[in-house]
C-alpha cells in the first residue's frame, strides 16, 4: 500500500500541551490505591458484617469466635464513620482480628499507626505480620500499649517476614475492651501518598490534572478533604454505589500540582453544595498557593459534570443550568479572580422520555455566554471487545473519524455565535470493556487498539486548532486508567508511550496536510497524520490502521526525515512494543497497526 503526504502552507492553528492532561477520579479503586498505606479499609468504614461484627475486609484470628465480641459502633469515631470495637471477655486466652492478602516484600519495614482508646484499664496489643504456612520471625512482631480512655496514637516497627501476601494480625490480651479508629500500615519513610506514584508524574507528561473527577462530584464535598488525614472521614457514595475516600483530597492534590508543575482543573459540586460552597472551595485553593507564596495559577473550575445526562443526580434542562452558572460563577470568581470558568457544553439535555430532550448548548449560549471561558463535553467512544482484528481496527478508525466531525461541528458552533471562548474535552478514552460493577476495577485492556485510538484522537485534537484548550484523558490511575497502581507499585499502559512519543511536539504549530491513502472504510483512511512544527523541530505522527497491509508513505516538501520512532503490535493480544521505523530519503515504511513519530530537525 501506498500513501503521500504534503504540506498545504496553511497552519490548522496551534496546539497546545494542555491536550495532554489528564483525570484523578475520588473513585472507589483510585483514591486508595495512591496512598502508601497496605492495609484495606484501615478506617473501618461499615457496614459490618452480620455475623462477626466486624468492618469489611477483617476477619477474626483462628476458627471460632468464642470468648469475643467484636462491633462496629456508628457514633464513636474520631475519622468521622464508625470504630471497631473488640472485647475479650475470657480471663487467660487471646484473641484478635486480622486482614488477609496483604502484599510485601522482602526487606521492607513498615511504620504501623493506630489510634485507639480503651476502657476499664490499659491494653498492650500485639502486632504481626506473617506469611502462611511459615514462622514468623521476631522483627515481624512489635506490641503497642493503648493506655489512655480518650483517641490516642501508637505507633510500631515491624518488618516483613518475607515476599508474598501475608497476614496482618492485631491480638489483644484477655479480659481487654479496645475500640480502634483505625489502623494504617506504611513502609518507613513513605509519604502519606505513595512515594512510587509521586515519582511516576516526572516519567510522563501532565500538563493538567482534573479532580475530584467527574460523576462522582456531584457528592463531593471538599471540607472532607483538608487537614489533618486521620481526622478524615470514609463516606457513602449514592453515585456508583462505593465509598467516598478523602485520603488523597484537596491539600494532597494541590500539593501534587505545585511540586509537579500541573494546573489545577476542579471539578466543582454543583448538586449537593451551594454556590457558597464552591466560592469557599476556590477561596481556599487561592490562599493555599498564597501562604506558601507561590503564584496563584489560572486553574480551571468546572461547573458540574455530565448534568445533561439522567445518569447524574444532577440532571437537569440547559435552562437550570444556565441559571446554576448565574449563582455559582459570581461568587466563584470573586473568590479566585484568576480562574478560567468551563461550562457544560453538550448540545441537548436527555429527558426521561424518548421525546423529552432539551436544548441544552444553545440556551447556555443565549443566556449564560457572559459567565464562561470555556465550553466542554465528554467524548468517549464504543465498540465491541471481540471483533476480528480487521474489523477491530475499522471500528478505531471510525470512531476517531466521528469524533473528528463532532468535534468540528462543536467547534463551528461557537465560531457561528460569534463567542470569545474556546472549547474543551474533559474525558475522552475508548470504551471497550470496562463496566459498573464488573469486579474488575473498572478495567479496560492495555493493547494497540487503546494506543491508536489515542493517537488518532490527540491528532484530531490538533486539527482543531487554537479553541482547542484543553483535553483529559480519562483516567490517569486505575480506573480505565493510563497507569494502574496496587500494593504500592505502579504499572504503566502503553498509552503512556503514546503521550510521551507527542509529549516535545507540543506546543507546536498545527500544519495543514494533503494526504493521499487508501481508504480504509467508507468514512476513513488508512493513513492518518498530523505534523505539528515547534522552534526546535518539524514532527509528523503517522497512523497505520490497517490490520493487514504495511504502508510505504512518501512525504513531500521537508527533504529527508533524519529520525523515526514508532509503536507497533501484531494483535490486540500481544504486547505493544517500540520500534525503529524503516525510512530513507522522504519515504518511510509503516508496519499494519503501528503509529510512528517522524523528525525533520531545524538546522542551525
Amino acid at each position: 500500500m501506498h500513501a503521500s503526504i504534503r504540506a498545504t502552507g496553511g497552519l490548522y492553528g496551534r496546539a497546545g500541551k494542555q491536550l495532554l492532561s489528564n483525570n484523578i477520579e475520588a473513585y472507589e479503586n483510585t483514591i486508595p490505591s495512591m496512598l502508601s498505606d497496605r492495609l484495606r479499609n484501615p478506617k473501618f468504614a461499615g457496614p459490618e458484617n452480620v455475623q462477626t461484627g466486624m468492618a469489611a475486609e477483617w476477619e477474626p484470628v483462628g476458627n471460632t469466635m468464642t470468648g469475643m465480641s467484636c462491633r462496629l459502633i456508628a457514633g464513636m469515631y474520631m475519622s468521622g464513620r464508625e470504630s471497631q470495637l473488640i472485647h475479650n471477655y475470657t480471663q487467660g486466652s487471646r484473641c484478635g482480628i486480622l486482614q488477609a492478602g496483604v502484599r510485601v516484600r522482602a526487606g521492607e519495614e513498615f511504620e504501623v499507626e493506630m489510634w485507639a482508646r480503651v476502657q476499664h484499664h490499659p491494653v498492650t496489643l500485639s502486632i504481626e505480620l506473617h506469611l502462611p504456612g511459615q514462622t514468623t520471625p521476631d522483627d515481624s512482631r512489635a506490641e503497642m500499649t493503648f493506655d489512655l480512655a480518650h483517641w490516642h496514637r501508637r505507633a510500631c516497627r515491624i518488618a516483613a517476614p518475607g515476599s508474598g501476601e501475608a497476614f496482618f494480625q492485631i491480638g489483644i490480651p484477655g479480659d481487654s475492651r479496645v475500640v480502634i479508629d483505625q489502623v494504617h500500615m506504611r513502609p518507613v519513610g513513605q509519604t502519606h501518598v505513595s512515594q512510587e506514584l509521586l515519582d511516576a508524574f516526572d516519567q510522563f507528561p501532565c500538563p493538567v490534572l482534573r479532580f475530584p473527577g467527574g460523576c462522582v462530584t456531584c457528592t463531593y464535598h471538599w471540607e472532607h478533604g483538608v487537614g489533618p488525614v486521620h481526622l478524615r472521614p470514609v463516606c457513602d457514595d449514592p453515585v456508583f454505589r462505593y465509598k467516598a475516600y478523602y485520603d488523597f483530597g484537596t491539600d494532597e492534590y494541590l500539593a501534587l500540582c505545585a511540586a509537579k508543575g500541573i494546573r489545577p482543573f476542579i471539578t466543582l459540586n454543583t448538586t449537593t453544595a451551594t454556590p457558597e460552597d464552591a466560592a469557599a472551595w476556590a477561596s481556599y485553593v487561592r490562599n493555599w498557593h498564597v501562604s506558601r507564596n507561590l503564584a496563584v495559577p489560572a486553574a480551571y473550575f468546572m461547573f458540574g459534570n455530565e448534568n445533561y445526562g439522567i445518569h447524574e443526580i444532577g440532571h437537569m434542562t440547559g435552562e437550570m443550568y444556565a441559571a446554576q452558572l448565574r449563582e455559582f460563577v459570581p461568587p466563584l470568581r470573586a473568590a479566585y479572580p484568576e480562574a478560567r470558568i468551563l461550562a457544560i457544553g453538550e448540545f441537548e439535555s436527555a429527558g426521561l422520555r424518548e421525546d423529552g430532550t432539551t436544548p441544552w448548548r444553545s440556551t447556555v449560549i443565549g443566556k449564560a455566554a457572559d459567565l464562561f471561558d470555556t465550553l466542554v463535553v465528554t467524548r468517549y467512544s464504543h465498540s465491541p471487545d471481540n471483533l476480528p482484528l480487521a474489523q477491530g481496527m475499522e471500528r478505531v478508525a471510525d470512531n476517531v473519524s466521528d469524533k473528528e466531525a463532532d468535534l468540528r461541528r462543536q467547534a463551528q458552533t461557537i465560531r457561528d455565535a460569534k463567542l470569545d471562548c474556546t472549547m474543551g474535552i474533559v474525558e475522552w478514552n475508548y470504551w471497550t470493556r470496562a463496566s459498573h460493577n464488573d469486579h474488575a476495577g473498572f478495567y479496560e485492556p492495555n493493547d494497540i487498539r487503546h494506543c491508536l485510538y489515542a493517537a488518532g484522537y490527540l491528532n484530531a485534537f490538533c486539527r482543531i486548532g487554537d479553541i482547542m484548550e484543553v483535553t483529559n484523558y480519562y483516567s490517569l490511575v486505575n480506573t480505565m486508567g493510563m497507569i494502574h497502581v496496587h500494593d504500592g507499585r505502579v504499572h504503566f499502559s502503553d498509552v503512556v508511550k503514546v503521550f510521551n512519543l507527542y509529549a516535545p511536539a507540543l506546543p507546536g504549530e498545527v500544519l495543514e496536510l494533503e494526504t493521499n491513502s487508501p481508504a480504509l472504510t467508507a468514512k476513513s483512511k488508512t493513513v492518518d497524520a498530523n505534523f505539528l512544527r515547534t522552534d526546535e523541530a518539524t514532527y509528523g505522527f503517522l497512523i497505520n490502521f490497517s490490520a493487514t497491509e504495511t504502508a510505504d508513505v512518501l512525504i513531500v516538501g521537508f527533504g529527508s526525515i533524519d529520525e523515526a520512532a514508532g509503536l507497533k503490535a501484531d494483535d490486540i493480544l500481544t504486547p505493544v512494543e517500540a520500534f525503529q521505523p524503516e525510512f530513507e530519503n522522504q519515504t518511510i515504511t509503516l508496519p499494519v497497526m503501528s503509529l510512528t513519530r517522524v523528525c525533520w530537525w531545524k538546522k542551525t
